[in-house]
């Protein structure tokens, strides 16, 4: 029991072990599978949030976008807006003291020398006007790229190139590559240029921005970033980057604060911020791009413009019927981009961040919910184990759920949960195959102790076997071959063994056939019981028909004996009923379902007292079988033990029962 016991523990930290190491090669052999599930699971959680006005972030309506829609066209009744629109629009903003105008455009070429000299001079007279630029995002050594060819684009890049504080290997960080920027004359009157471009995920969803990339021996950076950090009065030299950690904003404060403060940007190891979506393209400001183009011609609305918009930060942008700009995100499949955008100002204005468990914390939660999980294991059934792992594997979500709608911690869900479930089948199913075994096993003990109808019903109720022990009254069978000890003497082992089996095997058939429980082999001798665990009412006349069938077939095996040249065989019966302790006595090691008491020392003393060949029962017994059985009184007797003579009746073998 003790040995099983350390086997079980053994083979359940080795399962609870395997199901850690099969979730991580899950992850490791097919990670665009599992971890898009990983992903996709965490985006039910925006979605959940985005839905709820308890569980939603607060928006900071600094941020509002000015969208060129469907209605811009249809107010100003033209699809085919110039560049004079624009800058007609970057003069009204202006004029409506908005603090930056995120363009998310690349005006790539020149048009008409009128259209862009209007654009350029609006741009250059605004002072905080950004426009796009396009890199193609590689990872160190994937891929070759080329310069542009332009002199003055390369001469832009060069310029406007960042050089932050780096701390830290900086290879695993995007490299810029082929840019298309904003045509030179209008990139140079602009505030600046950052890149518009954009890594989605495997399964093609936005969910990071990457804030930096690596450009010639130093950095650029996003579209967003670009803007954010002249918002914030930060400059390169004041951006500390640790890939794969973190950039941090030294001394950034907003227009009027008078108190600098460094704000700690998470990212992972390809300088990828996870995007806080505060929720759907609803959630923010928007403005229609013609409301805002007409209003110059009308003083009150330019009063009422300068009142709304002043020191907004304006993000410009298409987003009329057939922009080929949205793709989808977790809080909605058809998200126009520049939102993207937005949302990562958002998230650096209000220094609402998200971030990603590390692996080592990970590692120690997982180990931590297996070590809970081994726990249950070994300390509940099956059942109670099913339902403590389906409640540590609810729990866990819950916490990672409520960790991410009010700490902004982003768990790893899928993959815990795939380990738990992995631990939960395996151990199942060690158990099973385990318990299946043991079912054999004990199937087989009880089969050569009770008969197989008894069995199958121990089987099916085991508590039919008290652990502990309980009064009852039974009838007691003892039986023991004359003269066997003499004739064992003379013959050898094999002969022996031979012929006690064949005895047994008849004996133990006919006590099964009664229903009995065969207690055990005494040498030669053999302890029955009747009325236990299957309770018999009439266990003594079961018990007396035993005997006269076991004496009837002692008499077949006598003949067939003696016609082999073996020994004469004669048994003594003796029967007594009474009350005994029964269940299941002995060590740890060691158990057996007997009964004790003085009862079965009677019965043992009274087939001491037996004829051979012979049934001797007490009163007790005859009591209870009188009515059905032929019996001839004895005389009384004195018995080792017992104090009273005790009164003896002979069953006769040839009789017939009533």
């Amino acid at each position: 029991m003790i040995t099983n016991k350390k086997r079980n523990l053994q083979v359940t930290i080795f399962l609870v072990a395997s199901s850690f190491i099969a979730a991580h090669l899950c992850f490791w052999i097919l990670p665009n599978v599992f971890q898009t599930w990983n992903a996709q699971t965490v985006d039910r959680l925006f979605l959940f949030r985005s839905n709820s006005e308890d569980l939603r972030p607060h928006y900071d309506d600094t941020i509002v976008h000015v969208d060129l829609s469907n209605s811009s066209i249809q107010k100003l009744s033209n699809f085919y807006l110039n560049r004079s629109h624009h800058a007609q629009l970057v003069r009204n903003l202006t004029a409506m003291n908005v603090s930056v105008q995120l363009y998310d455009f690349i005006f790539a070429a020149r048009s008409n020398q009128e259209e862009d000299s209007a654009l350029i001079d609006a741009a250059e007279k605004a002072g905080n006007v950004y426009f796009g630029l396009a890199f193609e995002l590689l990872n160190e050594g994937k891929s070759k790229f080329n310069q542009p060819k332009g002199a003055k684009q390369l001469q832009y890049l060069d310029k406007t190139k960042w050089h932050v504080v780096l701390k830290g290997d900086p290879t695993s960080l995007y490299v810029g590559a082929n840019p298309l920027i904003t045509f030179p004359a209008l990139a140079f009157a602009s505030r600046g240029l950052g890149y518009l471009s954009l890594k989605f995920d495997p399964d093609g969803v936005f969910r990071r921005l990457p804030l930096l990339v690596r450009y010639e021996g130093a950095f650029y950076p996003s579209f967003a970033f670009r803007a954010i950090c002249d918002y914030l009065n930060v400059s390169p030299e004041n951006i500390i980057i640790k890939p794969g950690k973190t950039i941090t904003l030294k001394d950034a404060k907003r227009p009027g604060e008078t108190t600098p403060h460094d704000i700690v940007i998470p990212i992972d190891q390809y300088g990828n911020m996870l995007i806080n979506f505060i929720g759907p393209w609803e959630r923010m400001k928007h403005y229609d791009f013609a409301d805002i183009l007409i209003a110059s011609e009308d003083r009150d609305k330019m009063e009422m413009w300068l009142e709304e918009l002043s020191g907004k930060i304006v993000v410009v942008s298409e987003v009329f019927t057939g922009s080929s700009d949205v793709g989808p995100v977790p809080t909605d499949t058809n998200f126009p981009l520049p939102g993207l955008h937005a949302n990562v100002i958002h998230a650096i204005l209000t220094e609402s961040f998200l971030r990603e468990l590390s692996g080592r914390e990970m590692l120690f939660i997982e180990l931590l919910l297996l070590l809970t999980l081994l726990i249950v294991s070994l300390r509940f059934s099956s059942l109670p184990f099913s339902l403590g792992t389906v409640a540590v594997g609810g729990s866990y979500v819950v916490i990672a759920a409520l960790f991410f709608f009010y700490g902004h911690l982003i768990f790893h869900i899928v993959r815990p949960l795939l380990m738990t479930t992995f631990a939960f089948i395996s151990i199942l199913a060690f158990r099973y195959i385990n318990e299946e075994k043991e079912k054999v096993i004990l199937r087989r003990t009880f089969e050569a102790y009770f008969p197989p109808l008894i069995v199958k019903k121990i089987m099916a109720n085991p508590k039919m076997i008290a652990s502990g022990g309980q009064k009852k009254e039974l009838t007691i069978l003892f039986s023991d071959i004359k003269d066997f000890s003499s004739f064992s003497a003379t013959m050898t082992p094999d002969h022996v063994q031979r012929l006690l089996s064949e005895y047994f095997e008849a004996m133990t058939e006919i006590v099964f056939k009664y229903h009995g429980t065969l207690d055990k082999f005494i040498g030669d001798g053999l302890m029955v019981f009747f009325g236990d665990p299957d309770p018999q009412p009439d266990h003594p006349l079961r018990c007396v028909q035993a005997a006269i069938d076991m004496q009837m077939k002692v008499r077949e095996i006598k003949t067939k004996w003696e016609k082999q040249g073996d020994m004469p065989i004669q048994i003594r019966i003796g029967i007594n009923t009474g009350t005994v302790v029964v269940g299941n006595m002995g060590s740890a090691r060691r158990l057996s379902y007997t009964i004790v008491g003085s009862a079965v020392n009677l019965a043992k003393r009274l087939e001491s007292n037996a004829p051979p060949g012979g049934i001797l029962i007490s009163q007790q017994t005859y009591d209870m079988v009188k009515e059905h059985v032929h019996t001839r009184p004895l005389e009384r007797i004195q018995v080792k033990g017992f104090d009273k003579f005790i009164s003896t009746y002979e069953v006769p073998v040839e009789g017939k029962l009533t």
